[in-house]
């Protein structure tokens, strides 16, 4: 018996998922109604646009910190030509996460937090804003310019 190369056993375990356990019919229609459906409840309009994670670096916390509080980190998206810079700094069962959009414009961001609570600034003059008390779990930021381009937000991440 000879050695069958990769693409052959691909094909072949491709070929018997197709015909043991196809897609199941309208399935890609009902997870685009269920996305889309999510995407309202959060108040989310379908021309929201991601932006894109660009880094993740982690800092040493200060001396003075007890072994309850976690590291700060700062995390850098980008979509098209805004570039927005966050440092989420983990204090207890809260968050604080201050902000910088490059170029400044007015902007209002708003942390929509995976328990449905929501946190809102508007971005200063200087490109920075901060929201501080925010409970401990998996948050997006949406970002919503006051001119007529449509929203966009972060992928989510973890404070």
């Amino acid at each position: 018996m000879s050695e069958m190369s990769r693409e052959l056993m691909l094909s072949v375990v491709r070929s018997v998922y197709d015909d043991r356990d196809p897609v199941p019919d309208g399935l890609v229609t009902r997870m685009q109604a269920a996305a889309r459906e999510a995407a309202d409840d959060l108040g989310f309009s379908l021309e929201v646009e991601l932006m894109t994670l660009l880094e993740r670096s982690s800092e040493l916390v200060g001396t003075r910190s007890d072994a309850a509080t976690r590291a700060v980190y700062t995390l850098r998206f980008v979509h098209g030509q805004v570039d927005l810079l966050l440092r989420v700094a983990p204090e207890g069962e809260r968050s604080r996460i201050d902000g910088w959009v490059v170029p400044p414009e007015p902007i209002t961001v708003r942390v929509v937090h995976d328990d449905g609570s929501t946190f809102a600034a508007i971005i200063s003059d200087t490109g920075r804003f901060e929201i501080p008390d925010v409970p401990l779990g998996l948050v997006r930021l949406r970002l919503e310019p006051h001119d007529d381009r449509a929203p966009f937000v972060t992928p989510s991440f973890e404070i």
